[in-house]
Order: structure tokens, then sequence, then C-alpha cells
């Protein structure tokens, strides 16, 4: 087994076990927020967007009817999700002939089913919403190569992901992270997932190549824990809630920083998140 298909089963084994569930709702997106999200890919002037770790394609859905409500023809979209349960209900519920859906590996940028690579310089934008963690830390440049390999010359990548400025905030999220994955059983999600700083993110974007990489915007995950525990515990064991508490209890500098808030009953993580913008050049002639 190569690495990348390594990587590639760690997403499939965490997202197959999950199943449905809404994250926009987890991550305490609101409509607003995911709304000024596509306005930044500035359809009426793409032709060819990637979805890249697109899930059950809830961002794609926002994208049709964003288009939809506005009279934008809606460009050529490409939805690349590897777990095949979260790409079969994007399926169930994508209808269009301006969508095509693929089960493929991102750090290839290939079909799985079929075998076939995505084409490369052909895509106007590519976007990541809250995936990026998803890919081991050895495996992170060659993640942002992969985006820069199917951009177009000109083509903009638009990244929404945790990025964090205090290494202590970071390693105290992971670590939780890592007791909500042992509790939903996803082992290789433990051992693989990576939350990026900052200075990592730009420094992988700048050696791929990318320019003009910018944070766009500067926002919170608020994660409640009535709705994490209804998502993702309603079918575990009774104490997987008072586990994840334990360990939100012990991470200090979050809960000093006040990025942790507990009450009697429930909680609140507002974790640092950012809008990255990055664009490949123009002229670029490599690849």
């Amino acid at each position: 087994m190569t690495s990348e298909n390594f990587q590639s089963k760690v997403v499939q084994t965490a997202y197959d076990i999950v199943g449905k569930y809404n994250q926009d709702r987890i991550n305490g997106f609101d409509e607003d927020f995911l709304e000024s999200l596509v306005k930044l890919l500035d359809l009426e002037n793409a032709e060819n967007v990637l979805d890249a770790m697109a899930g059950d394609g809830n961002l794609t859905r926002g994208i049709i009817n964003y288009c939809s409500c506005r009279n934008i023809e809606l460009p050529s979209i490409t939805l690349l999700e590897y777990s095949s349960v979260q790409t079969e209900l994007a399926r169930a519920s994508i209808d269009s002939e301006r969508v095509s859906i693929f089960n493929g590996d991102v750090l290839s940028m290939m079909d799985l089913e079929s075998g076939e690579k995505l084409p490369t310089n052909y895509f106007d934008r590519v976007v990541i919403k809250s995936g990026n963690h998803e890919i081991r830390a050895e495996k992170q440049y060659h993640l942002y190569d992969s985006v820069f390999e199917v951009l177009k010359p000109g083509g903009v990548f638009i990244n929404l992901g945790f990025l964090f400025n205090d290494v202590q905030e970071r390693d105290e999220f992971a670590q939780i992270t890592k007791v909500k994955d042992n509790l939903m059983g996803a082992a290789d999600a433990v051992a693989n997932r990576y939350f990026l700083m900052r200075e990592e993110l730009y420094g992988f974007l700048n050696s791929v190549g990318f320019k003009e990489a910018k944070g766009h915007k500067t926002f919170e995950y608020v994660i409640r824990s009535e709705i994490f525990e209804k998502e993702y515990f309603s079918n575990l064991k009774p104490n997987a809630a008072i586990e994840l508490r334990a360990a939100q209890e012990q991470a200090r500098t979050l809960r000093n920083h006040r990025r942790i808030l507990l009450d009697a009953n429930s909680s609140v993580m507002r974790i640092p998140g950012e809008i990255t913008i990055a664009i490949k050049p123009p002229f670029f002639k490599g690849g």
C-alpha cells in the first residue's frame, strides 16, 4: 500500500464511521458565513471549480443554491471525496448535469473507481472547506502541491480551516480531537490528523509556488457540546460525553484563553480558523 493510499484509508475510516452528520452545524457555521465563503469563489468568472475533500457535498449544494438565487450560470463543478459513504450521500443529494462527483483521493487527484486523474492546469478555483487537518503532517506539502498542479495559471485556491498561532492551544485541541476519535473508533484518525500552525500553512503554500497567499478572514469554530454529542455520540457508549468533557477540563491553556467555556452540563469551544486565499502565478510554465 502506498503512503498516499494509506492516508486515503485514514480519511475513509473516519468518515465512513461518522456516516450522515451536519458538519456546518457542528462547526457553528451559519448561512451568512457560508454564503460569504461561496461569494469568494467569484463564480461569475469561473468555468471549472473543484470542491476537494467535499464530504457529503454540503458546499457544492451551497454553490448551486447561491447561483440559482442570483441567476448566475453554474460553473462546471467537480466534487472529490475519498469516503465512499460521504460520496454516496453527495450523489443522493445533488442532481445537476453541471456537477461531477468522484470517489477520489485529494493527494493523487485520482478517481478511485476508474483510476483516472484529474487534469492539470484546469480548474479556475479549488476550495477545501475544513478538510486539510485530515492530512497527516508529512503529507501536508503534498496536499498543497496537488492543489497547485490542478489549478490553471492564475487560478485561486481557497482554504477554510483550523489555524493556530499558539502551539499549546493547537496541541491541547489535537488531544481533545484524539479523545473524540478514539470514542468513535476511528483509530487511524487518532494517529494521522494534523492541525497546522500559521507559519506552517504559509510555508507550504509558498514552497509549492503559490503567490499572494494571504489570510482573507479569521474566524472561530464554535463547537457546542449539545450539538457535537448529538451528531457524533448519539449511538455511542453512554460515557462518551463524560470522557470528552474530561479532556476539555485538562486543556488548561484553551480554558485560560477562554477558548473552552464549561458549564455544569455543557461546553463551548471557540477554536481559531482562517479563510486563506492563494493564487497560482498567471504565467506559471511548470507542471
